[in-house]
């Protein structure tokens, strides 16, 4: 996943160009990747009526089902209280002590995937208001509160929600088949994993692997070469920000694939020779953070 304000454009030139010469050999990756579809199941045809949305809902609705501890904190503390705890205990979290408001843990795992589904398909809604309304955080939550209140806005959110079930129904039966098993064997699992200050946002770290989740289809090499781009920016970036990482996994649910590689030959395959990763990728994060559009001095 890449974060509500970067997913909505193209990556900057200058990273897209840097990671092309330092690791120009994706042809593997991609016909490897094509030839796992092809062996792979039917894919799944159903489709949501707003893919893109219904893509970060299941992200998020995976993320409730593998976190002990609840993720996307940032967003659902701008809930109100009352709210905030009701959305935590329908995922399955209670509070470890006697403060209501946490910290909260996973109680069970045998939460029905519809009730996670419903809280994960508005966390998406609260990303998009909170970036929004990014420079002042009070203004954010008075826009959702508000939504809350407005039964017009409820009953669209509902609508939606209805409208992707049949679509969340088949991506949940397969995920449940053995692939959640296989992310909770990875480890520990984290969401929404903040690279470089936020300029990049991994969907997860299951242990030391870097998880990237799409629901999406994938018709042509172009589409496998720019995802390969997204896994490379995070394992590169991945030691800078303080995370080990062992192995890189695509997960592309439509297909009922996922792929796993071990970092060290993952990035040697795409580079063509062996890769000091700590190195490299203190090299990539310069050339992130040097396209970034710079900042103008508080107060001006």
């Amino acid at each position: 996943m890449t974060s509500y304000a970067i997913r909505s454009c193209s990556e900057p030139p200058a990273s897209m160009r840097w990671l092309a010469q330092q690791f120009p050999h994706r042809a593997w990756l991609i016909a490897d990747l094509q030839g796992r579809i092809s062996r792979a199941p039917a894919a799944i045809h159903a489709c949501a009526p707003e893919p893109d949305r219904f893509g970060q809902a299941m992200e998020r609705t995976l993320a409730l089902d593998l976190c002990e501890a609840p993720p996307y904190l940032h967003l659902i503390k701008q809930l109100p209280a009352a709210g905030r705890r009701r959305l935590l205990a329908t995922a399955g979290y209670a509070p470890t002590t006697d403060t209501p408001d946490g910290p909260w843990r996973k109680t069970t795992d045998h939460i029905p995937g519809a009730r996670l589904f419903t809280v994960g398909s508005l966390l998406p809604d609260l990303n998009k208001a909170v970036h929004a309304r990014r420079a002042n955080p009070d203004e954010a939550r008075e826009v959702i509160e508000a939504v809350l209140r407005d039964r017009r806005a409820i009953t669209a959110y509902a609508t939606a929600a209805h409208a992707a079930r049949p679509a969340f129904a088949a991506f949940w039966a397969s995920y449940t088949s053995g692939f959640r098993n296989a992310l909770r064997g990875c480890g520990p699992v984290t969401a929404s994993l903040s690279l470089l200050g936020g300029l990049r946002i991994a969907d997860f770290l299951a242990g030391t692997t870097i998880v990237e989740y799409k629901t999406g289809h994938f018709d042509d090499a172009y589409q496998l070469d720019a995802l390969a781009e997204q896994v490379l920016a995070y394992a590169l970036l991945a030691p800078g920000s303080g995370h080990l990482v062992t192995a890189v996994v695509m997960y592309l649910a439509r297909y009922h694939v996922l792929a796993r590689y071990p970092l060290d030959m993952f990035l040697a395959r795409l580079a063509g020779q062996p890769i000091d990763v700590t190195g490299v990728g203190r090299r990539f994060a310069a050339v992130v953070e040097a396209e970034q559009p710079a900042r103008r001095p508080t107060g001006l």
